[in-house]
Parts: C-alpha cells; structure tokens; sequence
C-alpha cells in the first residue's frame, strides 16, 4: 500500500528550512545589535566568581537536558531518532530564544548605557530551565507534530514560561529556586492543553505508540541521568547554607521516591511485577517535588516525606489518572508528563507552603530572602499557593493559544501512518522496520525441543534450541508492507 505523500509546493517541501533560517536570521541580528559578554568575560577584567552559579552545575544541568530527556522520550520504540534529534534541535533554539527574550526585559538592559545586554554563565542556566520547560511539553507531544510544530511549540511555551516566571517570581516573590512550579507544573500543563486541543482519533490505539525491551531500558538511562544530576538544578539558584540544604535535601528526596515508586508499583500490581516505565519516572518525582523546597527544608526528614508522597503520588497518577484523561478526555499524553512533572511540581508547592506556615516566623536570616521583607511565614505561604493558581492559568490559555495555532492547514502534519514514527522525518537503515515494528509484534521467543526432518543420510533425531515464533504470519506481512512502504517518497518535513 503506497504512503501518502505531501503535495509537492515549495512551501510544503521547504517549510522548515525557510522558517528555521529567518528565526536564525533575526535572532543573529538581535544579538549582533544588543547582545554583549558580561563584566567578568570582557578582556583585561578580573573574571567574575558568579555565586552561587558554578560552571559544574551548568555542566550538569545541560547533561540532563540533552541526554536525560532525549533517554526518556526513547520509550516508544519507533521514535529513538526524533527523540534525540527533536531534544537537542528545541533545546538549542530555546536557548537562543530565551537568552534573547531575558536579556532584553532584565533590569541589565534598561539602565545600560550602550543599549546591551551581558550574557554570562548565569544566563546560560536560567535559559536552561527555559528549555526544560520546552522538553516537558514536548514530552506530552511525543510522536503527534511535524518539526515545524515542534518550533511553534518551543517558541511558544518559552516565552510564555518565561512571562510566567516574571510574575510569579518577580510580581509575586514566591520561593521555587528549582522551578516546581515555573518549569515542572507549567511545562506539563502547557503540553497537556496543547494535546487535548490538537486531539485526533488517529491518535488512539496506534500499534507504534508502545515500547519493546530494549527501548524501556534506554528510558532507564534516561531517568538515570536525571536522578543523578537532579540536585544541580534545584540547588543552582542558591548560595551559601542554602546550596547545601538544597543538594542534601533533594538526594534525600530522590532515594525516598525511588524506593517508594517500587513499593507503590508492585503494591498496585495484580500480579505483584514492577512496571518499568512507571517506576522510571516516579523515581525522579522527588527531585520534582524539591524545586520550590529545597531551600527551605530544614531536616532531612522533611525530604523524605515530600519525596516519598511525590513517589507514590506519581505512580497513583500514571495508574489511575493519565488512561482515564486519555480515555474519557482525550487528553492523550505521550510520556506521563502530567504524573512526573505536573502532579509531582503541584505538590512541591503545595509542601513549600505547608512547611513555610508550620515552621516559626525569624526561621531564616532576613539576607536569605526565602520570605519577603514585608511578609510573615503565613503571608509567605499564602504567597506560594496562589503561584499554583496563576501557573496553571497562565499554562492553559498558551497551550490552548498554541494548540489553535499549530491546528492551522498551512502547517506540515504527521501522517497518521507514521505517528510515533520516525519513518516521516529521518534518513532510516534498511532495517528500521524489523528491529523496530516486527521484533516488537513478536508474542514470544520459545527454546524446546523440536523434531528436524531430515536432510541428508547423517541428519536424525532432534535438535535443540529452535526457536518457535509464534506469530510468523504477521512478521512475513510486515516485512512485505515495510518493502513497498520503504521505496516511497519521504513526505516532506
């Protein structure tokens, strides 16, 4: 059966190189025009020590983005390609973006005198979470939207993200040095709006929406990657005791949620296995939960619990709460983004408020700045409660923006035969379709004892180890459909 192919404009065939070359063309104009290397990178200057910023925490933090979130995408086992390439093309260009967009409304380029703005190592990172959030929503989208899409989406949450974070951050001086709320909560729910509003029918029991072994291992990676470098990111906004109880507190958290996500996941189990993917994921729903925390925990002990409850919390979620959106919602979220980043952020500010109303006003040194001049503990909490409000409704009206946008006609679109597919976008080897499709319809590899005909005057009895495929008629149809399917024209991107 011959794959549709795109009509064959310019537009069509062109559409990303021309978008993606005039988004380059303005943002170098931008920089050449106003961008400049901060104090400490000039020539002849003493290079600054940018506390509590480290090189090593950037390090860190750009490893997570690039490998961490690119592994865990990596599940679906026809989309390995695009969940690397797509990671590292949306978290270069928002960084871009983003270093654009901050430096140009900080307080930097107003009062500058030659109409600039420095980027320095800071900048860097803060343009990081900007990303982050990108890669969150783009978790939600997985498989579903054309590259073309993919930069709507990164140009769209990134400014919006970073709008958010000037009110909540600034307007309302809320505690979330590691972004619980302005990066985790607002990524999950921007991409989830934008996945209900661009909803298909298509999109509903797709045989290449799933995983096979050796997919869900390279997902484990991925969340490795992320639980081992978690605490950089929640500790990189903070100095001084406040670093260290940051990184203390979200180790602490992180172990609690790994060995509460296996409790959870074998406890609701009806036959008592773990299930990988959830376990994967709510394994790192304590370093979620630690963003807007982990400054202001003051026991160990405290972490634990927020990490245990975002632990189990997660695996609830993915269980119970992610099939009945899809089913019933049709809110059809690729990677569980709502369960590891939504659920887990929401209650990260929800526990920053309880823990700011129990502990005792004159907690901390007014140079920490954990509560604002003119607050209380209380005021403080209240404070951080309304953040959640605010988050989510600035979220939803972006995704919901974005989700009309990327709707429009005018816009490459996935074909519903290739959705989580890399088949549409990506230069394959010749044995994609095998490795990818035809291993994972395989119902069971079988070792017995099977009787061999004979063959020539020495060959006898039976032979060991043969392999039984049971489902050999379905393998042959897949291999003819991938033959004909593979000479086709690749749509374009």
């Amino acid at each position: 059966m011959a794959m549709a192919v795109a009509p064959k404009t310019i537009w069509n065939q062109h559409q990303l190189t021309i978008i993606l070359t005039l988004i380059q063309i303005i943002f170098l104009i931008v920089f050449i025009l106003f961008s400049e290397h901060s104090a400490g990178a000039q020539p002849g200057r003493t290079p600054e020590i940018e506390a509590p910023v480290k090189y090593t925490d950037f390090q860190d933090i750009h490893l997570a983005l690039v490998l961490g979130f690119a592994f865990l995408i990596a599940f679906l086992r026809r989309y390995s390609y695009a969940s690397f390439g797509f990671t590292l093309l949306l978290t270069a260009l928002t960084i871009e973006w983003a270093l654009i967009i901050r430096g140009l409304a900080s307080e930097e380029f107003a009062n500058s005198k030659n109409g600039r703005f420095p980027i320095s190592i800071y900048s860097l990172v803060k343009a990081d979470f900007t990303a982050a959030v990108v890669l969150i929503a783009f978790g939600a989208l997985a498989g579903k939207l054309s590259p073309v899409q993919y930069l709507i989406v990164a140009l769209a949450a990134g400014g919006a993200s970073i709008g958010n974070e000037c009110l909540v951050l600034k307007s309302l001086g809320i505690q979330d040095v590691g972004g619980s709320a302005v990066v985790h909560l607002f990524g999950a729910i921007f991409g989830i709006v934008a996945a209900k509003i661009l909803s298909k029918p298509t999109w509903k029991n797709q045989q290449d929406y799933g995983s096979v072994y050796h997919s869900d291992l390279i997902s484990f990676i991925g969340a490795g990657v992320l639980w081992v470098f978690f605490p950089a990111f929640n500790a990189v906004n903070t100095v001084a005791d406040a670093r260290y109880r940051a990184i203390i507190n979200s180790y602490v958290a992180l172990v609690a949620s790994a060995v509460a996500a296996f409790l959870t996941s074998q406890f609701l189990s009806k036959i008592k296995h773990f299930n990988i993917r959830h376990v994967v994921s709510a394994s790192l729903a304590g370093g979620v939960a630690l963003g807007a925390t982990a400054n202001i925990l003051l026991h160990p002990w405290h972490a634990f619990v927020v990490g245990s409850i975002a632990g189990i919390v997660s695996i609830l979620s993915f269980v119970f709460i992610t099939p009945k959106l899809d089913a019933k919602w049709g809110v059809h979220d690729s990677r569980g983004v709502l369960s590891l980043h939504g659920i887990p952020g929401f209650i990260g500010i929800v526990a920053s408020a309880a823990f700011l109303a129990l502990y005792p006003d004159n907690t901390y040194p007014v140079n920490s700045k954990i509560i604002a001049a003119e607050r209380d503990n209380l005021g403080q909490a209240g404070i951080q409660l309304l953040a959640i409000i605010v988050t989510i409704a600035v979220a939803a009206i972006a995704g919901v923006i974005t989700g009309f946008i990327l709707n429009v006609k005018i816009w490459n679109q996935v074909l519903p035969e290739n959705l989580f597919s890399d088949n549409q976008f990506f230069a394959l080897p010749e044995d994609f379709d095998f490795t990818s499709r035809v291993i994972g319809q395989i119902d069971h590899v079988e070792i017995s004892k099977q009787p061999v005909l004979p063959v020539g005057p020495t060959t006898s009895g039976t032979q060991e180890e043969m392999i039984n495929l049971t489902s050999a008629e379905a393998i042959a149809e897949e291999t003819k459909v991938s033959e004909v399917t593979h000479t086709q024209e690749t749509p374009a991107v």
